[in-house]
């Protein structure tokens, strides 16, 4: 099919009227299921049945279609028309509509020089060089800052209503209202309304009717705030309280009139259009028009005119107005000229009308006369210091239209481009590497496990210590950081980097413009990827091994706090003063990813009641060799190894885990003692960095008397860490509220059997005859199952034999495969509208 020209051929009446019943287009369903969008009525019809007699009678498009007059309905919005019919071509020669546009332009350039010439008449150019000269450059400066923040508002309120219709991000969003509004300003025959329209219908296959109600609303919203101030000042003056500046009163008829025509066309337009009257004395395009604009108008208003969203159009509309104003009162900030702030503000809302009504390019002409009747006459000027003042204010705003404009065209470009082969690019988040811990580990055999299947894929972090987490392997990864990083020595290093790159995300959001997919794996990253995938338009994926736990805390966490880490501290205490926006973002972020991935059943079960969303297990994973485990009885029975200077006398019963409260070491600690009864030789042996609780649990050890039984090694390298594995005669897993439990099933990767408690993830991991599982808490029990297993070797060994088995339903290859088809499942969708748009 033919690409559409961006004034005249758009989509046939099947695309607007599923636009109005709610139908989504085919192809959209990624569309459908990530923005929520209406559903048809009941009753309704789907697809493109165009028969009558099916319709729903209170359908605004079946009332328009029965009246012969309107097969050929068009929409004419602020000057711009588009067909919702091919036929129309059949009927309106495009060569004629080019020519009005262009004689429409011609007209209103020369009536802007004819402004220009007469309001030069007023007051010499010398003169108003003098008074435009800036005198404080720093109000100028703020002013730009002001006028990008304003962008950025509505920009957010655009998209808004453009929510249900597309996955349309902040960045292109602010990218096509900059554009817009520069070719609005460059061409003012609503040039940049009908750019807008086209890009949405080119990249996101938003329907005719559908994209054109958006920027009506949207410029209703400005309109009507202009027209409720002007109007209440009106109302003051009238009332006798202050005295009502010149030319007031006809400012706001003239905003009340202009907002009442949109509503009113909106409203009336069809009744209008099908009334055999009023069709005999307008003239059929300007019926057509009316009801055509109403038509589009109820298209998006029906979906997402809500209480709601209202409310939120509202507050963003006041509050990009009432900063408009203060920017416009920095004007004589700069200028050097005394004008009270709040009078300064009062006026500016009647100088917006100027860019309300016909205008030559570059507004040259309408903006400087009626710039200086609001300035000479609402603010009391004299002639030249007004004339210099709108002549100053033009200058800002054309710099500042034609920058951020080249700027959000060069950005928004002309069509979604499909991607045309090679590997894909995906980004990997994660909260810190700062630990050698089973959430880091994951995250490391990701993303070399994507990389081995040709994925070009980069891993981010908000912060790293390369030494303390997996140095043998961290360098691999090659990860990079969100910011540049704070000195060791920083105090709360950790904290400030995690809240920072979490905070000023919309920064640095242009890196990820090229990714296919991102995967935020647990917080801060599944907010960071939701502020990508909102700014840059990218699909993510989030990953989650237990739900937020400073937002949704255990037991075992209100039981031990965060004690362990000052940084952890310092998080959680922010947690408790913002806890409302933290469980928001978190619960945000986690339910408007594309898909959600949990490590296993278990936790999966918490997760997907927590955040009330869907997910799919891919359990943590291990290295499992084909053959060659468990080691035999002797090599892990007899003998002994050195590691960091301690000698480990076999059999040994082995601990891997973070040196954390919630880990309970201090429960196989002590049912070590009791196994020590029956063997005195066996040794309880702890790798890993020291934190701040490690004092505590060797003092334990001293306190029950067995210092020469539990070795804290320290940290050691990964080789040193698998020969451990092997070694071992038994492996405990004392935490009593672990989602998964990863040194579980390496362990078993090395036909080691297993100890841990009957709760939380190891009911997953640990198999009937692959170990013991204690009952929760019982020490005793606990005790017993390590000292059978010490017992007898061969029973051991035929446990470790079945633990291997076992383990291979873990294999890192099964879990890179979920997350391969995941990835990929999310970015295809996301490139469906590409592909659309690329062959329509």
């Amino acid at each position: 099919m033919a690409e559409p020209h961006p004034v005249r051929s758009q989509p046939g009446f099947r695309a607007a009227r599923n636009a109005v019943a709610g139908v989504a287009p085919s192809g959209d369903l990624h569309r459908r299921r990530r923005h929520h969008a209406a559903q048809p009525r009941p009753g309704g019809r789907r697809g493109g049945d165009r028969s009558d007699g099916g319709r729903n009678a209170g359908d605004p498009v079946s009332r328009l279609w029965r009246h012969d007059s309107l097969r050929r309905l068009s929409i004419r919005l602020l000057g711009f028309r588009a067909a919702l019919d091919s036929r129309f071509a059949a009927v309106v020669s495009a060569r004629d509509d080019r020519v009005n546009r262009w004689l429409r332009l011609a007209l209103q350039t020369a009536f802007g020089l004819a402004l220009l010439w007469l309001w030069l008449r007023t007051v010499s150019l010398p003169e108003i060089l003098s008074h435009a000269r800036v005198h404080n450059w720093w109000a100028v400066a703020v002013m730009l800052l002001l006028a990008l923040v304003t962008s950025t508002i509505r920009a957010r309120r655009w998209l808004i209503l453009l929510r249900p219709l597309a996955p349309v991000g902040m960045v292109r969003a602010f990218a096509m209202n900059a554009g817009a509004s520069l070719l609005n300003y460059v061409l003012p025959i609503r040039s940049g309304d009908a750019a807008r329209y086209w890009w949405l219908w080119r990249r996101h296959r938003v329907p005719s009717g559908s994209a054109l109600a958006t920027i009506v609303i949207d410029k209703s919203c400005d309109l009507a705030a202009v027209a409720i101030v002007l109007g209440g000042l009106a109302l003051v003056a009238s009332t006798g309280v202050v005295s009502a500046p010149r030319g007031l009163f006809g400012a706001a008829a003239l905003a009340i009139v202009l907002l009442g025509g949109v509503f009113g066309t909106a409203i009336l337009g069809p009744r209008i259009a099908g009334s055999a009257r009023f069709r005999r004395r307008l003239p059929p395009s300007v019926a057509d028009g009316m009801a055509g604009q109403a038509f589009a108008f109820r298209a998006v208003a029906r979906s997402v005119w809500t209480p709601p969203v209202v409310g939120r159009l509202a507050a963003l509309t006041a509050v990009a107005l009432v900063i408009d104003a203060f920017n416009f009162s920095l004007l004589f900030w700069a200028l050097g000229v005394e004008v009270p702030t709040l009078k300064a503000m009062a006026a500016y809302p009647a100088l917006l009308l100027a860019f309300a009504v016909p205008a030559g390019p570059g507004y040259v002409g309408s903006l400087e006369v009626a710039g200086s009747l609001v300035l000479g006459g609402g603010l009391g000027l004299g002639a030249s210091i007004a004339a210099g003042a709108i002549v100053l204010y033009h200058a800002i705003t054309a710099g500042y239209s034609l920058v951020l404009g080249l700027l959000g065209l060069l950005l928004v470009g002309g069509k979604r481009r499909a991607k045309a082969g090679g590997p894909r690019r995906i980004a990997v988040f994660h909260c810190g590497f700062t630990y050698a811990g089973g959430g880091e580990r994951l995250v490391i055999e990701e993303v070399l496990g994507l990389r081995r299947r040709g994925y070009e894929v980069e891993c981010y972090a908000p912060t790293v210590d390369a030494s303390r987490c997996y140095p043998d392997l961290i360098g691999e990864v090659r990860v990079k950081t969100f910011l540049p990083q704070l000195p060791r020595w920083f105090p709360f290093r950790e904290a400030i980097q995690m809240a920072a790159t979490a905070l000023v995300m919309p920064l640095y959001a242009w890196r990820f413009r090229g990714v296919d997919a991102i995967v935020g794996c647990n917080q801060p990253s599944a907010w960071i990827a939701w502020w990508a995938a909102r700014l840059m338009d990218v699909p993510y994926v989030v990953y989650l091994n237990q739900p937020n736990r400073l937002v949704y805390p255990r037991n075992i966490d209100r039981q031990t706090g965060w004690i362990s880490n000052a940084d952890y501290r310092l998080l959680a205490a922010i947690v408790v003063r913002a806890t409302r926006f933290v469980a928001w973002a978190d619960r945000r972020s986690i339910q408007e990813a594309d898909l959600l991935l949990v490590n296993g059943n278990y936790i999966g079960d918490i997760i997907r009641k927590t955040y009330a969303k869907e997910a799919i297990d891919c359990p943590a994973g291990c290295h499992v060799a084909s053959s060659g485990f468990p080691l035999p009885v002797d090599a892990r029975f007899s003998g002994g190894l050195t590691i960091n200077g301690y000698p480990i006398r076999r059999p040994y019963v082995l601990l891997t885990n973070r040196h954390y409260p919630q880990k309970r070491f201090d429960l196989a600690i002590r049912a070590m003692a009791d196994v020590r009864k029956k063997h005195p030789r066996a040794q309880l042996v702890i790798p890993g960095p020291a934190t701040s609780h490690t004092a505590s649990l060797k003092a334990l050890v001293a306190k029950v008397g067995m210092d020469d039984a539990v070795l804290f090694l320290g940290p050691i390298a990964e080789d040193e860490l698998q020969s451990l594995y092997e070694g071992a005669a038994v492996y405990v897993y004392p935490a009593p509220e672990e989602d998964f439990g990863m040194g579980v099933i390496e362990s078993m990767a090395k036909g080691v059997p297993v100890v841990a408690w009957n709760q939380a993830g190891p009911t997953v991991t640990v198999a009937p005859g692959t170990g013991h599982l204690a009952e929760p808490l019982d020490v005793a029990d606990y005790a017993a199952g390590i000292t059978r297993l010490l017992d007898q070797p061969l029973e051991n060994q035929a446990t470790g034999v079945r633990a291997f088995e076992w383990a291979r339903r873990f294999d890192w290859e099964r879990h890179i495969d979920v997350l391969e088809k995941a990835v990929l499942d999310v970015a295809r969708a996301h490139e469906q509208v590409a592909l659309e748009a690329a062959t329509a």
